[in-house]
């Protein structure tokens, strides 16, 4: 039987409409709102401006792993051309395939200077992309015009009370996303009188905006504040890149050098977790301070 509607349940339904209507009207509102704060929050805490840097003088080739890629051969489908068969057992005996190339993966492989069919280096980049970090432990202030045989000395002596409360490892490093952009981990927000009577000091966090690929390396970019001079009331923003080398990266496992020194990294969900818990581990130490004064 058809249902009639009369006049009065036309307009009650008339008006729920414009009431549900309104209402994903005001969410979509305060949803941009919310965001462009956000933005506008994470631009004043960096303080920079954007960055984009071309990395210039690149060879190497990247594409998508295809089916028939073994321990023996890599199958790339380059992103202009046909999919071409590399042979990679020096690569994979010299331990130089850096993550578990896995069919449809975004690689980047180096071939041999006098043989253009042999890869000596591969790299899966959708393994690499992902946050990385790797734990910093503080130094104490008056330490650091010591030698380092006397700063282990000074740490050994130092009594568990101390080396418990402040020694708190942070997590430092950073996370890489689409599109070549890149975030930093190891930020901590603290009450700067509590942090000036630390009696320890933790190294400054890089400010890493992007990553690129160059020749088999990963060059990281940051934006750092610099003064020229004592008379400069503001500082000027300088780029600064920091290229790494690859000794080894599985996936939760990344070991890279930067400047003759190894890193170890781990692999962490995301950069809000690992700040997080340095933020936590932070406050803890913030509230034993305000009870020490």
């Amino acid at each position: 039987m058809k249902k009639f509607v009369t006049k009065t349940e036309r307009k009650r339904s008339t008006i729920d409409m414009r009431k549900i209507l309104a209402f994903i009207g005001i969410a979509c509102l305060l949803f941009f709102s919310c965001s462009k704060k956000e933005q506008g929050k994470e631009h004043m805490i960096s303080g920079f401006q954007d960055i984009e840097v071309d990395i210039k003088g690149d060879s190497m080739i990247y594409g998508l792993i295809c089916d028939g890629t073994t321990d023996s051969v890599i199958v790339l489908w380059p992103f202009s051309g046909d999919p071409v068969t590399y042979d990679c057992i020096d690569a994979h005996d010299n331990h130089r395939i850096f993550g578990k190339p896995t069919i449809g993966d975004w690689v980047g492989i180096m071939r041999d200077s006098t043989d253009t069919t042999v890869v000596t280096m591969a790299i899966d980049l959708d393994q690499l992309k992902g946050t990385w970090t790797y734990p910093v432990i503080p130094v104490m202030k008056d330490l650091q015009h010591m030698s380092p045989r006397m700063q282990k000395r000074m740490m050994a002596d130092m009594p568990d009370s101390i080396r418990n409360t402040y020694l708190v490892p942070r997590e430092y490093g950073f996370t890489l996303k689409r599109a070549h952009q890149a975030q930093s981990v190891g930020f901590v927000y603290s009450n700067s009188t509590l942090e000036s009577d630390s009696p320890v000091e933790y190294p400054p966090v890089k400010r890493y905006r992007q990553w690129h690929m160059l020749n088999g390396r990963l060059i990281l970019v940051s934006a750092e504040a610099v003064k020229t001079s004592e008379a400069e009331t503001q500082a000027k923003q300088v780029v600064v890149l920091d290229t790494l080398d690859f000794v080894y990266m599985d996936i939760d496992s990344l070991i890279m050098t930067q400047n003759g020194k190894r890193i170890g990294f781990h692999r962490k969900e995301n950069a809000l977790k690992a700040n997080d818990a340095a933020n936590k581990a932070q406050a803890k130490i913030d509230s034993i301070k305000k009870q020490e004064r």
